[in-house]
């Protein structure tokens, strides 16, 4: 990210470079934005974003380690490997673009002229609540999940349009020290760790307060290709033709199905396979094992690939209270199967 980032600013914004100057000083900044956020947005969803979860910004990291889901351990190598990642990233575009890259100070941040450093403080914590806020709300639902590096690169973007000639706009520690050690240029340095930190605790503090401390994972972006990193994670993805649970074992959680569609199906007297039900987004699916701490009572099959929100015992009271939606969807799938079981019976009578 921040060689590419470093990379459009100097390409942007040094004197002598190839690109044609952009008169209009918005528009150059929302150029420049999304360059910088586009390097953020590909990181996401590059393999190796996949692989680690894509926070790049320590400040993500902290948001998810304060919302329990990644481990104290976790965040502190992760912080340490951002912070190392941007000092390469920004000396690496240094070694490829020379005095491009100089001339505009490694792409440092440093509050603009004419602005408090009150008011640079409260500009990177405002900006930092709008990534992190956003970030929780994205990963948390369903169907805009995938598009979360998008939706928050194009944020970016466009803070980096309005917010640039307050601060920078840096939301990001690392993304300030990384040139900062290079430039040097320190004015100010505390100010884009103290910012986007209070930011991001802010969004943390506004997330519980309206939708409760249940969030499903701190990946980004989930795909079936590689596994998530984080232990904590709350999402299941299955392949189409995976078995998601066997009839007669025992069921310690149970799923909501956020994408793709799955089969139930159960043994008939003749050991045929039986289909009951084809399943999809917004159906739960094993509930009764976990309601009543009883067996499987039929097989459930991945149809099409398919994302799954896994709900246990611990949490299964969390997320009724604190998603009505959720319990309203249980509750009409559990009376449609009492009706349909009283048809079985008025049926056969």
């Amino acid at each position: 990210m921040l060689f590419i980032g470093v990379s459009a600013v100097a390409f942007m914004w040094a004197p002598g470079s190839p690109v044609p100057v952009v008169q209009n000083g918005a528009l150059r900044r929302l150029f420049t934005g999304i360059l910088f956020a586009g390097g953020a947005t590909a990181v996401v969803y590059s393999p190796l974003g996949q692989i680690s979860g894509g926070h790049i910004n320590p400040a993500v990291t902290l948001a998810f380690w304060r919302m329990g889901k990644v481990p104290a351990r976790d965040a502190v190598m992760y912080i340490a490997a951002q912070f190392l990642g941007a000092l390469a990233g920004a000396y690496a575009a240094g070694v490829a673009w020379g005095p491009l890259t100089t001339s505009v100070q490694y792409a440092a941040t440093v509050p603009g002229a004419g602005y408090s450093w009150a008011g640079a403080l409260a500009a990177e914590a405002a900006i930092t609540f709008l990534l992190v806020f956003t970030i929780f709300i994205c990963v948390n639902k369903p169907r805009i999940a995938p598009r979360t590096g998008l939706i928050c690169g194009s944020l970016v973007a466009l803070l980096v349009m309005i917010e640039a000639p307050v601060t920078g706009t840096s939301l990001n520690p690392a993304r300030t020290l990384g040139p900062a050690v290079l430039a040097p240029a320190y004015a100010g340095l505390w100010i884009y760790f103290a910012g986007p930190i209070a930011g991001a605790f802010l969004a943390v503090a506004a997330y519980r307060g309206q939708w409760g401390s249940q969030t499903v994972c701190a990946k980004l972006y989930h795909t079936e290709k590689y596994p998530c990193p984080f232990d904590r994670c709350d999402y299941r993805l299955v392949a189409a033709g995976e078995t998601v649970m066997r009839e007669g074992e025992s069921g310690a959680e149970a799923y909501l199905v956020e994408r793709g569609s799955l089969d139930v199906q159960r043994t008939g007297a003749g050991a045929e396979t039986v289909s009951l039900a084809r399943l999809g987004p917004g159906d739960w699916v094993g509930e009764m094992s976990l309601l009543l701490d009883e067996p499987r009572s039929a097989t459930v099959v991945a149809a099409t690939a398919a994302q799954l929100r896994r709900v246990t015992k611990q949490d299964l009271g969390h997320v009724l209270a604190e998603d009505p939606r959720r319990t309203g969807d249980l509750l009409r799938q559990l009376a449609r199967r009492v009706k349909a079981a009283n048809e079985r019976v008025a049926g056969s009578a």
